[in-house]
């Protein structure tokens, strides 16, 4: 590039020349090369264009073969899988306890039960237990059988239930002076019978927006009788029952009625008596995230004597933390009619003429906890305070020879309670529980609130071993109790003492089929009295057998 330059002033200068001027000589020094490069310059468009929205289609038709290449697969063969259960265990349907002690006791108890089936189930019970027992040569045997029978239809979401049962119970009035009193022993035995049946219709909806519904009619006749009746029978109670439960959701809350309508008939030697209690239950229970609660109220009507009794039923949890602390709180109330079957359930040795009455709580109010604090320890404590009008308290009727039955005086008594329990469970080797409560009672006519005691403590206790052997222990505290007792003709308070009943229990499982078993009770051999004048046996044993086929 630089010769270049040079030639371009040579030529420059012969040219300038010729024109004859002067000029000076100019050289030059060229330090570095030239870029010669021409930047590209923008072209104009000169060809015009005619901008159109509108463009050519162009349509196109597709056409297949309809050839298919033919394929063949063969799977490869697996063999069956054998599902778990699968045939079906077989059930047996008969269970069998048979056992013997001393006292001369004697049990024996069967169970039989239909198999599988999808329309019917029905089964029987027996039962038979006796003892041959004297105390200060006062026979004291009892004998109790029992005959149980039920049967159940299934239909398109309903069952239709029916039972029958027949009890006899023979128990002796031993607690009379010996010493005093030479008596023939059958005089002081009193037997008592049922002879009932119930029918029951129950809905099995699994639709919520259905309405379920429970409707149960029974009818029973209890008869007492002893040895000196002239009749053969000395009471007769008669009893028809209606009880029903309906139940369904309305969005998010379950709105359910119970209803009962019981009939009582007393028939005895001196005279008769007739009562009628009529209940209604309605209550909407509901269920949210943190809390739940249970809101009705009961309504009672006695259609004898008249008059309409109302009490509260209010129940309502709260979750503080989820299920292992859930605080409760409530407020309800209740009334039972005291029948002759009632009050001989609780106390057998009761005179066949007797008061009759409903007993009333006015409010059972309650506050409590409870929860699970691992999935193998619950527990409960709680505490209530009671207001009874009409408790039934049994009392020894002072008119009678022999003084050795009891007769029923009513009472207003105000009850608190506290409670606490605890339970513990591990798989199905161990789980026991403990149990607790404390009362406090103040009776507004009597002056000691007679056969209730103010502290019981229960333990109860399973332990298997090596699948074979089953463990119990059973223990009992109660405190001591107060009985009434006449002084020279003043009514006094006399103290029953308190006791503790432990009882152990081992169970032999050779196989499915066969068991044995062992039965300690009252080890601490202690004769204490449930009932004033009525020890109870000293230690006793069973030895018997359990059978499955």
């Amino acid at each position: 590039m630089k010769y270049i330059g040079i030639a371009g002033a040579l030529l420059n200068g012969s040219i300038l020349f010729a024109q004859h001027k002067n000029i000076d000589t100019i050289e030059y020094h060229v330090v570095q090369q030239a870029n010669a490069n021409i930047a590209n310059g923008a072209k104009l468009n000169n060809n015009p264009a005619i901008a159109d929205t509108m463009k050519p289609s162009r349509k196109v038709d597709y056409t297949t073969i309809g050839n298919q290449f033919g394929t063949t697969y063969i799977p490869q063969t697996l063999q069956a899988v054998q599902l778990k259960g699968e045939p079906l265990e077989k059930l047996e349907h008969s269970f069998l306890n048979v056992g013997g002690g001393n006292y001369n006791t004697a049990y024996l108890e069967y169970f039989f039960n239909s198999l599988r089936s999808k329309d019917w189930d029905y089964g029987i019970h027996l039962n038979h237990l006796s003892s041959d027992y004297k105390y200060n040569d006062a026979v004291s045997n009892f004998n109790y059988n029992d005959i149980n029978l039920f049967g159940k239809r299934y239909i398109q979401n309903h069952i239709l239930t029916a039972t029958a049962d027949f009890d006899e119970h023979m128990v002796h009035d031993y607690g009379y002076n010996t010493t005093e009193n030479q008596l023939i022993n059958d005089v002081t035995r009193q037997q008592y019978s049922l002879l009932g049946g119930a029918l029951e219709y129950t809905s099995q909806y699994k639709d919520s927006t259905r309405i379920n519904h429970d409707i149960k009619a029974s009818y029973y006749t209890y008869s007492e009788s002893d040895k000196d009746s002239v009749t053969g029978h000395n009471t007769i109670e008669n009893n028809f029952n209606l009880d029903g439960h309906i139940s369904a959701f309305v969005q998010k809350q379950k709105v359910d009625i119970k209803f009962l309508a019981q009939y009582y008939n007393e028939n005895y030697d001196n005279g008769s008596n007739t009562a009628w209690n009529l209940e209604v239950n309605p209550y909407v229970a509901t269920v949210e995230k943190h809390w739940d609660a249970h809101i009705g109220l009961k309504a009672y009507l006695d259609a004898v004597n008249g008059g309409t009794t109302i009490e509260p039923d209010l129940l309502v949890r709260y979750h503080i933390a989820g299920d292992a602390a859930i605080a409760y709180a409530g407020i309800d109330g209740d009334r039972q009619y005291n029948s002759y079957r009632s009050l001989t359930a609780t106390n057998p040795f009761l005179q066949d003429t007797l008061s009759y009455q409903y007993t009333t709580t006015a409010y059972h109010a309650f506050i409590g906890f409870s929860g699970n604090i691992t999935n193998q320890i619950t527990y409960d404590v709680n505490g209530s305070e009671s207001q009874v009008k009409n408790m039934p308290l049994f009392v020894t009727d002072t008119n009678e020879f022999l003084r050795n039955r009891f007769t029923v005086v009513y009472d207003n008594v105000q009850v608190l309670n506290a409670h606490a329990d605890i339970g513990y469970r591990m798989k199905e080797d161990i789980r026991f529980t403990i149990s607790g409560d404390w009362y406090n009672y103040a009776a507004s006519n009597q002056i000691e609130t007679w056969y209730h005691p103010t502290l019981k403590i229960n333990l109860l206790g399973e332990y298997t071993l090596m699948t074979k052997y089953i463990l119990r222990a059973d223990i009992y505290y109660v405190n001591s109790q107060y009985a009434p007792e006449y002084v020279s003709g003043i009514l006094t308070a006399k103290q029953l003492a308190g006791y503790p009943d432990f009882n152990l229990g081992i169970d032999y499982k050779y196989n499915k089929f066969f068991t044995a078993f062992l039965h300690l009770n009252n080890l601490a051999n202690t004769a204490y009295m449930q009932w004033d004048n009525y020890p109870t046996q000293r230690f006793n044993f069973m030895l018997g057998a359990r059978l499955t086929f």
